[in-house]
Order: C-alpha cells, then sequence, then structure tokens
C-alpha cells in the first residue's frame, strides 16, 4: 500500500522519548499545522463533511468490532495523547501512582509528584505545584493536609500556573530561537498586560484575571509567528509546552473543596492523575453514526476526550493546534509497540485505519504517515522479531465484555473504600437462580435475551474484506 508523505514519522515507543526527542524532518517543516483547516476549498471540505454526516458519503469501515474497553492500545504505556500530546497512563499506572503519592509525606511526596509531573494536565498540575511549595514548609504534610493547614486560593493557584507556563514557553523560545525572539514578545506581553508581571505597581491588574485569560487567542498567535518565518518544527515545540495553559478556576475549586479538606489522600491522589489514564476516543463520534470497532479509535487522554464531546475537529484543533503532528507522533509510537508484538496479532492493519479514519473525518486535511501490514511484518523481519498469531477468539468476542487481564487493586479499593469487584446483596440476590415452582417451570419472567455470536459477525467482516482486496 502507498501511503502519501505528508508528515514526518518520527520513531518512539514512548513519551518519554517523544518528548525529549520529538524530531521532525525537513518535509514536515513545511507542513501546516498553523491551519489544518484551510479557507482553501472550504466548499468541499464543508460538502464533504456535509455528505458524510448526512449519510449521502458512502462510509467503509473496516477493524472489527470492540467495546473501548478492549481496545488493546489502551493497554501500551506511556503513549502521548493524539490531542495535547502529553504522556498517558493505563489504568493500572494510574492505581499505582495513587498509592504511593497517597503513602507519601513531605520531601517524598514532593519526589514522587515530580517524578509524575509529565502526566497531570493542566489545572491537576497548578494543585501539585501548590502542593510542591508547602512541603517545603510542612516535613510532614501529605495531599490533604498541604490544603487543609493552608489558606489555598483557587484564583491564585491558577494564577500562578499561567505565569510559570507563560515563562516556560518563552524559555523554550529563547532555547530554539535565541534572544528577543517574536515568541519571547508575545509571552512578554501577555504577562505584562494579563498579569502585571514587570510593570509598576499601581498598573497591575486586579485580581481574577486568571480566569479572563484567552487561552485560544494565545495559542492562535503562536501559530501565526510560522507566517512570519518561525519553522514549523519549532512552532510544535514551543506549542507542546503553551497548551499546559490552565484556564478554569472552577475545577480547581472543586478539587480542593472535594479532596483537599481532610479524607482520603489516595483517592486525591486518584483525583489528579485521572485524566492523564488512556481512553477510546471515537474519531467519527458515536451520537453521529460511528461504530464501536479498532478503526474508529484512537488513543486520547481522560481530559481531551472528555472536554471535546462532539466538537468538530476545525473548531477543537482551535484549542490544540499542535493536534495533527500529535496524531502522527502517537500513530509512530503506537506502530512500534505493534511492530514488537505488545498487543498482540490483531492490530497489525490499525495504523492503516487511524490514517484512513483521520483523512476521512477532516475532509482530508489531516494526513498521516503509517506503516502498512506488509512493512510492519518486513520491519520484524530486520530486527529478527517474531510475528505474532492473530487471535481469532480474542477478535470475535471484542465487542463483549472486558478481557483484559487488569481488574483493578485490591490495596487501593481498601484504601478508598471502593467497592470496585465486589458484589452487592441486591446484586447476588438478583442473580441468584430463580426458585421452582410446582410445576417445575421457573418463577423468573421477562424478555428473552438472544446473545449474539460475534464469532460470525468477525468471519462474516472478514470474508468482505478478502472480496475487497481482491
Amino acid at each position: 500500500m502507498h501511503v502519501q508523505r505528508i508528515m514526518a514519522a518520527t520513531p518512539v515507543s514512548t513519551v518519554a522519548k517523544v518528548q525529549n526527542t520529538n524530531k521532525l524532518d525537513s518535509k514536515a517543516q513545511e507542513a501546516k499545522v498553523s491551519n489544518p483547516f484551510d479557507e482553501k476549498n472550504s466548499s468541499r471540505a464543508s460538502q464533504i463533511a456535509r455528505n458524510y454526516f448526512m449519510g449521502a458519503q458512502m462510509v467503509n469501515f473496516t477493524g472489527f468490532p470492540c467495546s473501548t474497553s478492549n481496545f488493546k492500545v489502551k493497554e501500551l504505556e506511556d503513549m502521548p495523547c493524539t490531542c495535547c500530546g502529553r504522556p498517558m497512563m493505563t489504568n493500572k499506572q494510574t492505581d499505582e501512582f495513587a498509592l504511593r503519592a497517597g503513602k507519601a509525606v513531605g520531601e517524598d511526596l514532593n519526589q514522587v509528584l515530580e517524578d509524575n509531573m509529565p502526566y497531570f494536565r493542566a489545572e491537576e498540575k497548578a494543585i501539585v505545584h501548590y502542593i510542591q511549595k508547602q512541603t517545603k514548609n510542612m516535613p510532614d504534610a501529605t495531599l490533604t493536609t498541604a490544603i487543609s493547614r493552608t489558606n489555598a486560593d483557587p484564583a491564585q493557584i491558577l494564577r500562578d500556573e499561567q505565569i510559570d507556563v507563560l515563562k516556560r514557553t518563552s524559555e523554550k523560545s529563547k532555547e530554539l530561537l535565541g534572544e528577543k525572539n517574536i515568541v519571547q514578545g508575545l509571552c512578554e506581553r501577555e504577562l505584562a498586560k494579563t498579569f502585571g508581571v514587570g510593570v509598576n505597581e499601581r498598573r497591575r491588574p486586579k485580581s481574577g484575571v486568571g480566569s479572563r485569560f484567552n487561552r485560544t487567542d494565545f495559542l492562535s498567535q503562536i501559530v501565526d509567528t510560522e507566517k512570519k518565518g518561525v519553522a514549523h518544527k519549532d512552532v510544535h515545540k514551543i506549542l507542546d509546552v503553551a497548551v499546559q495553559l490552565p484556564e478554569s478556576e472552577k475545577i480547581i475549586s472543586k478539587m480542593l473543596s472535594d479532596y483537599g479538606h481532610g479524607g482520603s489522600d489516595v483517592r486525591f491522589a486518584k483525583r489528579l492523575i485521572q485524566k492523564a489514564v488512556v481512553t477510546a476516543e471515537h474519531i467519527h463520534p458515536k451520537s453521529k453514526g460511528g461504530p464501536n470497532a479498532t478503526n474508529n479509535y484512537m488513543g486520547e487522554c481522560q481530559e481531551c476526550n472528555g472536554s471535546r464531546g462532539n466538537m468538530s475537529y476545525d473548531e477543537w484543533m482551535k484549542r490544540y493546534p499542535n493536534m495533527p503532528d500529535n496524531i502522527q507522533v502517537n500513530a509512530d509510537a503506537v506502530t512500534e509497540e505493534i511492530i514488537k508484538g505488545k498487543i498482540g496479532g490483531n492490530y497489525d492493519d490499525y495504523p492503516v485505519d487511524l490514517k484512513d479514519a483521520i483523512e476521512r473525518e477532516t475532509g482530508g486535511k489531516v494526513v498521516l504517515t503509517v506503516k502498512n501490514p506488509e512493512e510492519i511484518d518486513k520491519a520484524r523481519e530486520e530486527r529478527g522479531l517474531p510475528k505474532p498469531k492473530a487471535d481469532l477468539k480474542e477478535k470475535a468476542n471484542a465487542a463483549g465484555g472486558y478481557q483484559g487481564s487488569y481488574r483493578g487493586n485490591a490495596e487501593l479499593d481498601a484504601a478508598t473504600g471502593s467497592k470496585r469487584g465486589k458484589k452487592s446483596e441486591k446484586t447476588q440476590k438478583s442473580e441468584a437462580p430463580a426458585q421452582p415452582t410446582r410445576t417445575g417451570k421457573s418463577k423468573k419472567k421477562g424478555k428473552k435475551h438472544i446473545m449474539r455470536d460475534f464469532s460470525e459477525l468477525a468471519q462474516a467482516q472478514q470474508q468482505k474484506q478478502e472480496a475487497q482486496a481482491a
């Protein structure tokens, strides 16, 4: 299969490598992530989208039926989010972090938080930074006491984090572009105008400005610097920092109220890290007819998945203008794990499915470079890696109940009082077999439930794909 090369493939296996290397070749520098939905041919693109959503365009979904819980890409650790680009955690990783952070105090707590800093999302990271400051003066501080013993002000926590991200964005621009560059100027003006940094005391804005800061507008100004000569690869790296800007005082306030005044430290830790957990994002929204199938999923963190909702990609990418590059980086990272056989032999065609779904959903404006199954096999041969066998049973049952091996952490459940995995007395009674009557017939009545045979579905789908390939 010939795959058009628009964006550079960055071979990475973990997001830690992605964030540190994140190298795009010279061709990628010409790609326009700054405006993934260009106005050129907009009428044609609009018609394509209109036909697609109204059903006038024939949509060919491949892949295989799969529930979101059984999407095996979710089992890969430290994958970059296809939206924000930040590393994601599996459910197992979040549980392990919650136990470590929930038990730690003082300096040890500070170190646990620092070690996991790349995973925290914007508002959560703002709280984490506040807690770290408190541990310096409270050697016995826990997550909750660092809040309850201090006068934590949500507005100030938000403001401090926004200032910190703007300063880090400025530093990244100086690292890439040198002193007195255009992005540095944007950051300094925003710091002075919105937050009064470096401004005479009398001219400083009043409190509450953090919640009025226009994150989307600021990001668009960084995007526009590409038109003024800043290389695409540098814009992308600067955006990777800038998109971490928090904007919701309400989220911070609610977390402090719900978790910061007594209660479980482990539960608070789980909440702080939860939005980094990997989810299966429907590329074509389920509410608009998108199927529960491997070819309609991509790995996205809970923060991005929950925030987007049914928003169109052209609107959503205004909030995350580096998303086209991040989808490519994710595709490269997942492909690397597929080559290694980390998720079995049923996903060799997933990179091609992802490419097709993204191009279809964006009207051809985001084009990925991926390996097809033959190229994946060739990569294995070159490295001396075995080809994993396809598990037809797993594939046939993927649309059903959870098949994964991770069933939760009993220690975490005990620490948080969770009843995960335990059946309530009411459930146990409802599941008990009905007592037969004198005639030997069950008293239990209701609609007859017909089980679907997913093996037949998978077989029919495979035959259809083979016929199309022929």
